[in-house]
């Protein structure tokens, strides 16, 4: 039947099942015998310094890198988890100082998630300076209409070469852009970019379920360096080159899901919810083509996993709005 997902995140039924049974299998095992991520010779064009990163993370998988999470939230808080669960070293950047220095004192998020004790290896800042100061990847977990906004007003503290990987799910409303759109103009300049995306809440990362996302930028290097960073046994993640597939199956299942809710408040029952999530799914997919994605990415994490997560779960806020 195939992979159980491929680059893109596209599944096939009966890869599924056995793949249910084997990830139950393959989380009891420890990290230096899961499967290896994909090899450098998929990123030659990579440039040299970013090479010399892959190169040593592909040597030596232990060794610990620098990551800045900006954003305090619930998924800023998930993401510094995530990537601290391989070893780096990941520094938080947030407005609030008390915020801050809680969860430098505890190990806790006092605003968000705070059931969930932190690793030793993540810190909490409020200087933006020291948080990107020699990291090699800055994860972005605003929310999407503030994201432009406040790039614009740090874009001289944030390096030129350092890549960001943003967390946001949407479109930007001022100027009716795709995030990366408003991103760049908002910085002014060409930036690495990269898109996380697909069906993970929060909690269920801190609780160590098994979770898959899918990371896609233009350059294929850039993807594959989040997901030396961040992929493990419980946080696997998948590269994709459709920007803009995925950007559009995290955003635009936001009102499909407030359809669902909507069907769940009337009283209607799984016939009806099942019919609805299937013919979203379909116009997701022509969308998505028409604005110049794949069709492939909707079958995907960032599309038909991201609209299942979103539209079957209560914990998702679109699907309670509904």
């Amino acid at each position: 039947m195939g992979k159980l997902l491929t680059s893109t995140g596209t599944f096939t039924l009966g890869a599924v099942a056995g793949g249910l049974a084997a990830g139950v299998f393959l989380a009891r095992r420890s990290r230096s015998t899961a499967e290896p991520l994909p090899e450098l010779e998929r990123v030659p064009h990579a440039p040299t310094d970013m090479r010399s990163i892959l190169e040593i993370m592909e040597a030596n998988p232990s060794d610990s890198q620098r990551v800045c999470v900006v954003g305090g939230g619930a998924f800023g808080t998930s993401m510094a988890y995530a990537a601290s669960r391989n070893g780096h070293r990941v520094t938080m950047w947030m407005r609030d100082p008390e915020q801050a220095a809680a969860i430098n004192a505890s190990h806790r998020n006092p605003k968000k998630l705070s059931e969930y004790e932190l690793p030793t290896n993540i810190s909490a800042t409020t200087d933006l300076a020291s948080a990107v100061a020699g990291a090699v990847l800055i994860i972005l977990a605003l929310p999407c209409q503030m994201t432009p906004a406040w790039l614009a007003a740090h874009r001289d503290m944030i390096p030129p070469t350092t890549p960001l990987c943003v967390t946001s799910k949407g479109l930007y409303l001022p100027t009716k852009q795709l995030l990366s759109d408003a991103i760049t103009d908002s910085l002014g300049r060409s930036q690495p970019l990269v898109f996380l995306s697909g069906p993970s809440f929060a909690a269920e990362i801190m609780q160590d379920f098994p979770t898959a996302v899918v990371v896609a930028g233009r350059e294929l290097y850039l993807a594959v360096l989040v997901q030396r960073i961040m992929s493990n046994l419980h946080f696997r993640v998948y590269t994709s080159q459709d920007v803009i597939g995925v950007q559009l199956g995290g955003a635009l299942k936001n009102p499909l899901a407030v359809g669902a809710g909507m069907i769940s408040g009337l009283g209607f029952g799984v016939n009806t919810l099942s019919a609805a999530v299937t013919r979203s799914a379909a116009e997701l997919t022509l969308l998505c083509t028409a604005m110049g994605g794949k069709a492939e990415t909707i079958a995907g994490l960032a599309g038909f996993g991201d609209l299942m997560l979103t539209c079957t779960s209560s914990q998702s806020r679109n699907n309670r709005v509904g």
